[in-house]
């Protein structure tokens, strides 16, 4: 329950990123809430957790920043997927330095999340 809990507010977070921020274009608002909402739970359970294992020095000696290149890795494959999936009433673009915005703006309430609200 509490994955499905922090999927769901990692989606809102970049729900309101998109919503807040109108360099970064998202059509179908719902539909693609729900997209997100999915593919981000399969990235957050699979993929995350070998990045965390793989670059666990990094993190370790950046003391926790180098969690901000492991999530903007996550947003950009979450970007890559809904692109590939290629549903034609979803469509999501964003360009690079709105991009290093964006994952700073989640990294943050992620790590919010984390340490205040998760427990």
């Amino acid at each position: 329950m509490k994955i499905i809990i922090s999927i769901l507010f990692n989606a809102l977070i970049l729900y309101a990123i998109t919503f807040f921020l109108p360099w970064i274009t998202a059509d179908w608002w719902l539909k693609l809430f729900f997209v997100w909402w999915v593919v981000l739970w399969m990235l957050n359970f699979f993929v995350k957790p070998f990045l965390k294992l793989f670059w666990l020095p990094f993190i370790i000696f950046t003391f926790w920043l180098f969690i901000l290149v492991i999530n903007g890795i996550i947003l950009f494959l979450l970007e890559k997927i809904i692109l590939i999936l290629n549903i034609e009433w979803v469509s999501f673009s964003i360009n690079w330095l709105n991009f290093v915005i964006a994952v700073a703006i989640f990294t943050i309430f992620n790590t919010i999340y984390n340490t205040f609200i998760k427990k």
